[in-house]
């Protein structure tokens, strides 16, 4: 994302109203798209309730959050190069006919394993997104405007993942009763219904691309399916690592079940490094790579990717673990409600400084502010730390208030740096790169931590003893004594274990301070 400070209205980046109305309808698709990064986060325990999902198998039920992530990752990359073959209007229609088609299957889903495929759908169209509306700026506006536009894309992509877990909490709430949940994706298909249309009516004739004969010769399907591969295989070894060393009790003491690639996380590893290996080997003798390696050249590009891809890793972990801390605190019908509410403070001071990051980066430098927020989401999420020690969700506030503003500071100078770095020509691929590694980041970040604290978890609880019921036992008394066995033993326990992620997630986020040194100024900053 380039910076906010040239993000600036579409009447203002010197087009046509015609022009102006076909970005629109882009950017309206973009934020859809977006939104669904994050609907889930609020909505997540009532939709584990109400598919019968034991709440202890969170390393399964995270692919819910991963399954769209990684589809979006992918097909960044890949549709901006079909979109250059078949023209924007294929382009854009497929994609939204896909994200159509997933929203309409995970509203339908009646199990984990179909809700997984449907958001995998989903995330492969609101994806797809994203790179053809940035190719569409190339196609509409003048050189000199370009990065300004990039700008843009870039700020309703943020705002739509940021206000994501807002969105869902509130369009489950309008619902009301069961399952309402399933109208969070419902209403997804008027909105990408009003996309379609605008970009059928203004996009078409204004940005085309004659596919020609042999247009899929000019694909790279090797390079595309090799990156797939890897990182479907790194995510599943990582989500499978909770059960390293872990005892035979553990969650599953709480009433979870085994990993079942717990067997299979030294082949999955491997695999995932091989096939890695062998992409970066054929991207180097592609006709066509969907990654240009060239661009890793410059250290400061890849050292502002790496910063960008570390606090990713780190952003989730708020968005997941507070409706979590909520679900565990709270009774099952307010989890939504109370988890928006809980997000606020940091999805708006997000958005906001996320915008104002530009302007504060052009006075100070793009690595001091970086690394100012970088500080700030370390201590927000030490205070995350020190607020839970009670085991009152309100005490996440200013934890979650410091932390969002620290990520909004971040992330407009490393959009801005990616942008900078890269030769002129190659602008639009570094701001789809810049997003790609901050999406990667969370796609790995999520499953690494969950694994962690899945086996911090099976650590604390494995010993416990179960409760069961004694001879002679009444109904009222065993459940009276299961109940106070959760209050005084296990929900300490998990609250926990949920302060120590957020801890380590502060780690990660000072982590990423490395590769921010490393972002030397260029010519067009001030200082560093």
């Amino acid at each position: 994302m380039s910076r906010p400070s040239e993000a600036i209205p579409a009447a203002q980046l010197g087009v046509d109203g015609a022009a102006r109305r076909a970005l629109g309808a882009a950017l309206l698709a973009v934020f859809v798209g977006a939104l669904d990064l994050t609907v889930i986060a609020t909505i997540l325990p009532r939709m584990v309730g109400d598919l019968g999902i034991n709440t202890a198998d969170i390393d399964r039920y995270v692919w819910v959050v991963n399954g769209y992530l990684l589809a979006y990752v992918v097909a960044i990359p890949i549709v901006a190069r079909v979109s250059d073959l078949v023209g924007r209007t294929a382009a854009f229609q497929g994609s939204l006919a896909i994200f159509l088609v997933g929203s309409i299957w995970c509203a339908q889903a009646g199990d984990l394993g179909g809700l997984i495929v449907g958001r995998a759908i989903q995330g492969l169209g609101g994806g797809a997104l994203l790179p053809v509306t940035m190719a569409l700026v190339g196609d509409l506006l003048p050189p000199e405007r370009r990065v300004a536009a990039l700008g843009l894309v870039g700020a309703v992509d943020t705002l739509g993942w940021v206000l994501g877990p807002i969105w869902g909490a509130a369009i489950a709430g309008a619902a009301g009763g069961g399952e309402s949940w399933r109208w969070v994706f419902l209403v997804n298909v008027p909105l990408t219904l009003v996309a379609a249309v605008g970009i059928a009516r203004w996009v078409r004739g204004r940005s085309e691309t004659a596919a020609g004969r042999g247009w899929l010769a000019r694909l790279d399907p090797l390079g595309a399916l090799l990156l797939t591969g890897a990182l479907l295989l790194l995510n599943l070894g990582l989500s499978a690592g909770g059960e390293v060393n872990g005892v035979q009790g553990g969650g599953r003491a709480l009433g979870g079940t085994r990993n079942p690639l717990a067997e299979y996380l030294a082949p999955l590893t491997v695999g995932s490094v091989v096939l890695g290996a062998v992409f970066v080997w054929w991207q180097r003798r592609a006709p066509h790579p969907v990654l240009p390696l060239g661009l890793f050249r410059s250290r400061r590009f890849s050292a502002a990717l790496a910063a960008n891809a570390t606090t990713g890793a780190a952003l989730i972990v708020a968005m997941v673990d507070v409706p979590v801390v909520v679900a565990l605190l709270v009774e099952p019908e307010r989890v939504s409600s109370i988890s928006a509410l809980m997000l606020v403070p940091f999805t708006l001071l997000m958005a906001a400084l996320s915008l104002g990051g530009g302007a504060v980066a052009q006075r100070v430098g793009v690595r001091r502010t970086a690394a100012v927020g970088l500080v700030f989401v370390a201590l927000g999420y030490s205070s995350l730390w020190v607020g839970l020690r009670g085991g009152a969700y309100l005490g996440l506030v200013p934890g979650l208030a410091l932390a969002g503003a620290g990520f909004g500071l971040v992330i407009a100078p490393l959009g801005a740096t990616v942008i900078d770095a890269a030769p002129t020509a190659d602008r639009g691929v570094a701001a789809g790169l810049s997003l790609v590694s901050r999406l990667l980041g969370m796609t790995i970040g999520i499953s690494t931590l969950t694994a962690i604290g899945v086996q911090r978890l099976q650590e604390l609880v494995g010993n416990l003893e179960e409760v069961v019921p004694a001879p002679g036992e009444s109904t009222a008394a065993f459940l009276a004594r299961q109940s106070a066995f959760f209050e005084e033993r296990v929900l300490p326990v998990s609250i926990q274990v949920v302060r120590e992620t957020f801890l380590l997630a502060g780690g990660v986020a000072l982590l990423a301070l490395v590769p921010v040194v490393l972002m030397r100024p260029g010519r067009r900053e001030a200082s560093g």
